[in-house]
């Protein structure tokens, strides 16, 4: 895997590891009621305006780090994924699918024309 770089490598690798996403998935509910609980507190104690507007700033940041975590991820993911088509690509003798191309098509319209081609040259 010499054509993949560092962080794309890390992926491949945890892409195989099972329970990730229900890791994520716990870990946002956790937070979820991490904060409906302060929340109910701060409420429940009459804390101020200021204290829930520091509380909702808070929640802002984390959740734009989080938004542009992910994002980064999504790139990678991608970049991986075009990369291990091309691979495909290039092991079976295809050539290799040009940016802003559909690759899920062009193999339909190929094993259409491929179905076509031998029904045509069938022996009757």
């Amino acid at each position: 895997m010499t054509m993949l770089d560092d962080d794309e490598k890390r992926l491949l690798d945890v892409s195989f590891q099972p329970g990730l996403s229900e890791k994520r998935v716990r870990n946002i509910v956790i937070n979820f009621f991490l904060v409906l609980s302060a929340l109910l507190l701060f409420a429940s104690y009459g804390i101020g305006l200021i204290w829930l507007t520091a509380m909702a700033g808070t929640i802002l940041i984390v959740s734009a780090v989080e938004k542009v975590s992910y994002a980064r991820t999504m790139l990678h993911y991608k970049s991986l994924v075009r990369k291990l088509v091309h691979r495909v690509e290039e092991l079976e003798g295809s050539s290799p699918t040009a940016m802003g191309s559909h690759p899920a098509r062009r193999l339909d319209r190929q094993l259409e024309h491929d179905r076509i081609h031998q029904e045509h040259h069938a022996v009757p």
